[in-house]
């Protein structure tokens, strides 16, 4: 698990929260400012991959002859995403092309509502992506915690149905979108914040692998939120008040 961040979590975390897929956070809904759509509109764009990784080895040449003789996407050239950054610590992914506003500038009153509602120190990168297709079943690179910590917000979602899930990560299995985890109707919790007070959630990206439904006629947008650090006294109080009398 490398990269990781926020490992110093107390121990009993584990044993108490190891067992929740996710965790919808019981504060306000936080809302982007007026001018997002805007910002979105001008300065988004096509999340194409830049370099190989240990889960995606290839080069640009070897990725598209993938692509001509068994239709595997090309990441170099077919995006995944839509995007826009509006926050990082100057250690942004570098695998993937990004576009960067200043989000305290431009995006104040959303900013504001991070550091007021959330039980954090500081936040190393915030972004915006809306999935352009299906997304298969993983677990992200960075926070493979064993409880929930990997932080989204549902900023906006046109879909009629929730389209977000998660799943059990499979004995032996390491959530690599590679392994091609199959989809398991009886094990899928989906996280649903259409007719919730709440937008903003936690998920579990250690034990659990998640995955998104793409229907071209709708689109959603999420906010991805990379914490330098956590106040776990705080975090505690948060999901026990969140959960009680939940999952």
């Amino acid at each position: 698990m490398s990269n990781q961040y926020n490992n110093d979590y107390p121990a009993h975390f584990v044993e108490k929260y190891q067992h929740l897929p996710y965790v919808l956070l019981d504060i306000p809904r936080i809302v982007p400012d007026d001018s997002f759509q805007d910002l979105w509109q001008r300065h988004s764009v096509p999340i194409l991959r830049l370099k190989p990784d240990e889960r995606y080895p290839y080069t640009p040449a070897e990725a598209q002859q993938l692509h001509e003789e068994n239709g595997r996407l090309n990441e170099y050239t077919q995006a995944n995403w839509q995007g826009l950054t509006v926050l990082d610590n100057g250690k942004a992914d570098d695998r993937w092309a990004y576009s960067k506003i200043d989000g305290y500038k431009l995006l104040p009153r959303f900013m504001e509502q991070l550091h007021d509602y959330l039980p954090v120190y500081g936040f190393s990168q915030v972004l915006f992506w809306s999935n352009q297709r299906a997304i298969g079943l993983h677990r992200d690179l960075n926070e493979q915690h064993p409880f929930p910590t990997s932080l989204r917000i549902m900023i906006s979602d046109e879909n009629p149905k929730p389209t977000f899930w998660l799943q059990p990560l499979p004995a032996g299995a390491r959530g690599v979108g590679s392994e091609r985890l199959p989809y398991i109707e009886e094990q899928a919790v989906y996280v649903d914040t259409s007719k919730t007070k709440s937008n903003t959630f936690v998920y579990n990206n250690g034990h659990w692998v998640h995955g998104a439904k793409k229907d071209p006629a709708y689109s959603k947008i999420l906010c991805s939120i990379s914490v330098s650090r956590w106040r776990w006294n705080d975090y505690e109080k948060l999901v026990d008040r969140s959960i009680s009398p939940g999952l």
